[in-house]
């Protein structure tokens, strides 16, 4: 029952930080035709974001403890790189007014933070199982 919560907390997360990136807390807008650069710091996240909610969704069919407890590893991983795109690895905004840095950076970075930690319980948890079950 535990791991079908932890299943779902993940999709439910990956969706949040795919489609909240792409329209309700996405980057600025484009500027007379241009884009800025959050533009693509928010394309990268909506992308990982994709992998990620693709990563969920094998999860939740997937019987093998093994490799649900792999795949919650990369989760893991994904998101924490996630946490790091907006303003480290790609630069947003010169303006920290702007809506990059007021409303995407912080919303990227709670929901990739609460999915790390959801796949780090999970993937804990089957760990934990497996050893149980040897």
């Amino acid at each position: 029952m535990k791991e079908k919560i932890y299943d779902t907390a993940e999709l439910v997360l990956s969706l949040l930080l795919t489609i909240g990136s792409l329209t309700f807390f996405r980057a600025c807008d484009s500027e007379e035709g241009r884009h800025m650069a959050c533009h693509w710091a928010q394309n990268a996240v909506a992308l990982i974001g994709i992998v990620l909610v693709l990563q969920a969704l094998v999860k939740m069919f997937i019987r093998q403890n093994g490799i649900k407890t792999g795949i919650a590893i990369s989760i893991f991983t994904l998101a924490s790189a996630v946490i790091f795109i907006p303003s480290t690895a790609i630069n947003l905004c010169m303006m920290k007014t702007m809506r990059c840095h007021t409303v995407f950076r912080p919303a990227v970075t709670v929901t990739a933070s609460l999915l790390a930690v959801v796949s780090l319980i999970d993937a804990a948890t089957n760990l934990k199982r497996m050893e149980k079950d040897k």
